[in-house]
């Protein structure tokens, strides 16, 4: 029987460049499936960081998270989000306000009112829900009334008196 030399090298060849497409498809397979845990890694990472946070006072934050789109919660968590993070911020600082009069707190009262307003208006409009939205309104107002010696505090509780009527609530 006649056996062709060059068909034994074919067929050596053809196996060789078979593993190497082979090896080939691994590789960037396992690439691929890197690339996607380390931005799933990046991703988590950013979002316990942003989940321990502050956010309620800091309005570069606020505006960051909003014009980069970056923030991880949905419009109502953020805003829920902010709204608990106002309401530890005023109880945390409580007693020293009200023994210092300490005027560093005065801007979490504007933060406040603005993070309650959202959440209300939220829960009225987008969820229909008004009996939350009078409970989260007057869960707020007795948290700030220790700041009654700032310059905003009554123009902040006029606003919340307005929002008050119009609503309904």
């Amino acid at each position: 029987m006649y056996k062709c030399k060059y068909c034994k090298i074919y067929k050596i060849v053809y196996n060789i460049n078979m593993n190497y497409k082979n090896l080939c498809f691994i590789l960037i397979g396992v690439l691929v499936l890197l690339l996607a845990g380390y931005g799933l890694y990046n991703y988590r990472i950013t979002q316990a960081t942003l989940e321990e946070q502050n956010i309620c006072a800091d309005d570069e934050l606020i505006a960051r998270l909003i014009v980069d789109n970056a923030n991880p919660f949905s419009k109502f968590k953020f805003i829920k989000k902010r709204n608990t993070d106002c309401k530890v911020l005023l109880v945390n600082n409580k007693e020293d306000a009200q023994e210092h009069k300490n005027e560093d707190f005065c801007p979490f009262l504007d933060a406040s009112t603005n993070s309650v307003t959202m959440l209300i208006l939220t829960y009225v409009n987008d969820m229909y829900d008004r009996e939350t939205a009078s409970k989260e309104l007057k869960k707020m107002v007795p948290l700030m009334t220790p700041y009654d010696y700032c310059p905003q505090y009554f123009n902040n509780m006029v606003n919340l008196v307005k929002v008050k009527k119009r609503l309904g609530l």
